[in-house]
């Protein structure tokens, strides 16, 4: 049998009683906080969603009580930072732009739930792409609407005819550099065109691409996207909503195969060796 001096004895459960509550401490979990302004955000390792405080007071945007996450913006409003958020489930709002106004939180609507596909929204958030040369703009091509990141101006245009859903005739797919123009892209029968709308005084710009336009570029972009979608589909992982593909990849292409042109009727759009103008008994 082995002995121990009592003071060897004692100091050793004065080294573990001192271990313990440290060990304890190093393993405790601590949510994660992060501060935009007066807006503070925390996130749950053992949950899924976040919570959003304003000011120290809980904030339910639109009523929303799941919110998947915010992303700040450049833009301010009364000096706080504006916010990107997407919310989901039967109160959720889709994706949406909070900013303040008279020292209260508001909230916008940018791209609200299909309810349709609630399921397949929820798990691939609508967060906007950006413009291709102008990444500062986020495009929302289904919903006919665009947010300027750097202004926090949500911005659409007078075309008419519509321009929001999975099949709408006309797709928005780019702003002019100034914001005051919108290009959307046509297609009514594989018959292809471009119309160049404004803020609020109709279509300034029009321009009809050549016949082959869906068979040489558009067809397979839509047959690409039918393929990525399907191979996830099969392999349970990865984006399924082909219209969605679909939709960012013909704006890819406008934006390699198009630019602004500013000329006396103002923007305008020009590529494929053409460039579009103003329609007939609408000169500048």
């Amino acid at each position: 049998m082995l002995f121990f001096p009592l003071h060897r004895l004692a100091a050793a459960a004065t080294l573990a009683a001192a271990i313990v509550p440290a060990a304890q401490a190093q393993t405790s979990y601590v949510p994660v906080m992060q501060q935009y302004g007066d807006f503070v955000v925390t996130r749950d390792r053992h949950d899924a969603l976040v919570t959003l405080s304003f000011r120290q007071h809980g904030y339910w945007p639109g009523g929303a009580r799941e919110v998947v996450e915010v992303r700040p913006l450049k833009a301010t409003r009364e000096g706080q930072p504006m916010l990107l958020a997407f919310t989901k489930g039967y109160t959720g709002q889709g994706t949406i732009l909070i900013g303040v106004q008279n020292g209260e939180p508001l909230m916008r609507p940018i791209s609200p739930l299909q309810r349709d596909s609630m399921v397949r929204t929820e798990r691939d958030p609508e967060w906007g792409v950006p413009q291709p040369g102008h990444p500062e703009m986020l495009l929302f091509p289904r919903d006919g609407r665009a947010l300027d990141t750097l202004t926090g101006e949500l911005l659409w245009f007078d075309v008419p005819g519509g321009v929001t859903g999975d099949y709408a005739p006309a797709m928005l797919v780019s702003v002019s550099p100034d914001g005051r123009r919108g290009a959307y892209l046509t297609n009514a029968l594989t018959k292809v065109g471009i119309i160049v709308a404004t803020r609020d005084d109709g279509v300034a710009g029009v321009l009809t691409l050549p016949p082959d336009t869906y068979q040489r570029w558009l067809k397979p972009l839509s047959e690409a996207a039918s393929a990525q979608a399907g191979a996830a589909i099969k392999a349970r992982q990865g984006r399924t909503d082909s219209n969605r593909i679909r939709r960012e990849l013909e704006l890819a292409w406008f934006g390699q195969q198009f630019q602004w042109k500013q000329g006396k009727g103002g923007w305008q759009v020009t590529g494929l060796g053409l460039s579009s103008a103003p329609p007939e008994g609408k000169q500048p």
